[in-house]
Parts: structure tokens; sequence; C-alpha cells
């Protein structure tokens, strides 16, 4: 019989993984700290989404990846370049699929996984890209 949480650690350890990389200097856009920047909504839900993850507040993530998801689609390429915009979408995927795959939901909370992006959910999450890895940055 195969256990519910049967690979929540691995999947959790590959998370933590891209909350290492999702706000290089590298990799985030240009001037996303500014509030007047079209990137800082999608910086700041993304950010939110790692925060509320590492307190196991699972119940409001979903409302994050709907918007943080939001923001990505609406932004124009150049503001976002093509790495970090895969990068984000590939975290946001893993934690949607640790949401459902890992029952992270209260039987009264469930009407909350409504709220993530069935695209989200419909990418296959993959491993942090080696490309990623930089030799003594972390």
């Amino acid at each position: 019989m195969r256990n519910e949480r049967e690979g929540a650690k691995d999947a959790r350890q590959e998370i933590k993984r891209y909350q290492e990389h999702i706000n290089s200097p590298r990799l985030c856009p240009e001037q996303c700290y500014r509030m007047a920047s079209p990137t800082y909504a999608l910086v700041c839900y993304v950010n939110q989404v790692t925060g509320l993850f590492l307190s196991k507040n699972y119940y409001m993530i979903p409302i994050f990846l709907q918007r943080a998801y939001g923001v990505l689609l609406a932004l124009k390429p150049e503001r976002v370049s093509e790495p970090y915009r895969n990068l984000v979408e590939q975290y946001l995927s893993h934690v949607a699929h640790f949401i459902v795959n890992y029952q992270c939901l209260a039987e009264d909370e469930q009407q909350a996984a409504q709220c993530i992006p069935p695209a989200l959910l419909a990418s296959v999450p993959v491993s942090l890209p080696q490309d990623l890895f930089m030799p003594g940055e972390f």
C-alpha cells in the first residue's frame, strides 16, 4: 500500500533548491525591488509563496500562486528574462503539485485549491536546471 506522503521529502527538497535561486541577483529582473517596477508584484508574490511554504501556511498559497502566475503571464518578455521566467514557472508548478499531491489542505480548505492555475498543475515539474548552479554561490 502506497503512503500518501511518500515522496513529500524529496519534493520539499526540490522546492528548497528552487528557493535558493529564486532571488539570485543574476536572475531577478532589474530594479524588481522598486515598487514602481512592473516586475515588483511578481517578485513579491513569488516571495510570498516562499514565506507561506516555509511557514507551512498552505491554505493561502493557492491565492498567491494565482496572483504570481497571472502577473508572470502579463509581463512582457523584455521585462523578465527567459531563464527567470522559466525558473518562476517551474517553481510555482512544484509548489502547486506539492499542495495538491501531498494533501496540504484540510478538508474544509479544499476549495482554496481551485485558485491554483490549471496550467501549473498541467506542467510536469522538472529538477532545477544544472546551469543555474554557480560554484561558490550557495
